[in-house]
């Protein structure tokens, strides 16, 4: 028979890596486990679409997620990726009552969740939940005014580099000197990002691997020079 107690508190390490929660005091994350879920999603699967009730809030806890967003005639206007140890999704907090886009898993992946209402009511009960929250969505907010801009950038070279940098800043992981992007992520993927063409995607990253830049194996992107981008975005 399982330790209940041993189960408790591995949910609690769990919880405790994500900024928002690791603040809690003992008693108050004590209060509001029977609310979390722990539930796994095979890559591809959706976690929920654009429109759908929105009911839950999400804690990755491994793995990868790519949202999407599109217009009625089916056009992709939107994509993005959270890696582990994020919560999403952060807009809409407190007054949306619907998805404004679609979540997909872009690996296999395991993650927590917890009603929307039982959540906004654990922010309105600790504070500094509450200003990680807002901090959060002022970084957020900060990255993607950032990346429009890119995408105004007439030349389409610069707005790869720029989209690379901007990727190799949100997913990368440092590895020594080097930076590695392990999310899936096609020539699609960044022609989408970077509102460039597949084609266009292709030849700069062969480029930059014969320049020694990056390399990619298994869809997974080795910066090997970081400083290019720093000097060229």
């Amino acid at each position: 028979m399982i330790n209940s107690n041993v189960i408790t508190m591995d949910v609690i390490s769990d919880l405790r890596n994500f900024d928002i929660l690791s603040g809690l005091p003992p008693k108050s994350l004590q209060k509001y486990l029977p609310y979390f879920y722990l539930r796994s999603y095979k890559k591809h699967q959706l976690l929920f679409m654009e429109g759908d009730p929105r009911d839950k809030i999400f804690f990755l806890l491994d793995g990868y997620v790519m949202y999407e967003s599109g217009s009625k005639g089916g056009t992709m206007l939107y994509l993005d990726f959270i890696k582990s140890n994020q919560l999403f999704p952060y807009g809409g907090i407190f007054t949306d009552r619907v998805y404004d886009q679609t979540a997909i898993a872009a690996t296999d992946i395991q993650v927590y969740f917890i009603p929307t209402h039982v959540f906004e009511d654990l922010l309105k009960t600790n504070p500094k939940s509450l200003i990680c929250i807002i901090s959060r969505l002022s970084d957020i907010l900060h990255l993607h005014q950032k990346r429009v801009q890119t995408i105004l950038t007439p030349n389409a070279q610069e707005r790869v580099l720029h989209s690379l940098k901007f990727l190799m800043d949100d997913l990368g992981e440092q590895d020594g000197d080097e930076i590695i992007i392990s999310c899936p992520l096609t020539a699609a993927n960044i022609s989408k990002i970077s509102g460039t063409t597949r084609e266009t995607v292709s030849l700069i990253i062969n480029q930059l691997k014969r320049e020694q830049v990056l390399s990619v194996t298994s869809k997974k992107i080795r910066i090997l020079k970081p400083h290019y981008f720093e000097e060229n975005c």
